[in-house]
This record gives C-alpha cells, structure tokens and sequence, in this order.
C-alpha cells in the first residue's frame, strides 16, 4: 500500500503542469454501458462475475457511475459504484489516460442476503473518435467488506484485494 501512495504522489509532483488541468473526458451527459469483471480476492460475491452496468456521468456532478441490476429465479441483486477522476492527460489527440478514486456497494438478497462495500481506484484510457463517443477501458484494483447471512453468516474485511477489469463506451450529449 505504501509503494501504491509513493507512486501516485511522484505521478502527480512530476506532472502537475499538465495533469491537474480539466478531466479528459467530455462534459454533459453521458450516457453507455460498460462490462466489467474481476480476478483475484476472496471471492464469495457477485462481483467476481462478469457483468454488464449502465454507465452515467451528470452534467453537474463530477462522478462517473456504474449502475447493475441482475438476479436469478430466486435471486435479485444490486450494484452501484462512483468514480471521481482527478488526475488524467492527453497521449495523442484522441487517446487520454485518467487515474481516480471510488467507492462500490453490492447487495443481493434471495434465500439469505449479502452486501459487499469498499474503496476503488480505477486507472484507464479514454478515445474520443469522435466527439459524442467515448470508448473507455480501465483497469481497478479495489478492496473492501463483505456482510453475509445464512448458515456461516458473518463479516469478512478485508474482503476483495481484487482487480477489476472494465470496458464500455459512453455517448456524450
């Protein structure tokens, strides 16, 4: 972990002319979906699984969302995660890198009911080939707790120290 906040720092000291300017990506609403999955971690929740999300960004508010809904015959679940972007720059005029930090929450509930929380850091790129379409793919290390119920119902923390892996696109309006 400390490696991870030294890197991050040298990062932002060594190009903080360029880097802290606006976010590389375009401004509005955006609207997508985007595909995710995950390796590594403890696994014992959803999101170990490959799944598709509802991607948003609002005009005014400076988090990209990820909104899924999901379940089975007997099953239902729920996940949202937000991402702020605060660092990012240009490569080639339509290729852009951005580095961020989040939060997700996951519920599922059916025979017994779990719930999965914690902290993201998503590192990406974004290409812009044309200007109301974004493709984007990033990768998220992420860590967090798990609540559980049932017969070996408890809590887990840390649970996760995953990486998430993420692809999608965004039309911009």
């Amino acid at each position: 972990m400390k490696k991870l906040v030294i890197v991050i720092t040298l990062v932002a000291i060594l190009g903080a002319g360029t880097v802290f300017a606006s976010p590389v990506h375009p401004g509005g609403l955006g609207l997508g979906v985007l595909w995710g999955s995950a390796v590594g971690g403890t696994g014992g929740d959803f999101s170990d699984n490959n799944n598709v999300a509802f991607s948003l960004k609002l005009p005014t508010v400076p988090i990209f969302w990820g909104i899924r809904l999901g379940g089975f015959a007997d099953t239902l679940w729920v996940g949202i995660q937000g991402d702020h972007y605060f660092l990012g720059g240009q490569l080639v005029p339509t290729l852009s890198w951005y580095l961020g930090v989040g939060a997700y929450c996951h519920f599922w509930m059916g025979d017994d009911f779990a719930l999965s929380f914690g902290g993201r850091l998503p590192i990406g790129l974004t290409w812009q080939p044309i200007s109301l379409l974004e493709v984007f793919a990033n990768i998220v290390p992420q860590v967090g707790g798990f609540i559980y119920t049932g017969n070996d119902g408890g809590f887990d923390f840390p649970h996760g120290g995953f990486f998430g892996f993420e692809l999608g696109f965004r039309v911009w309006l």
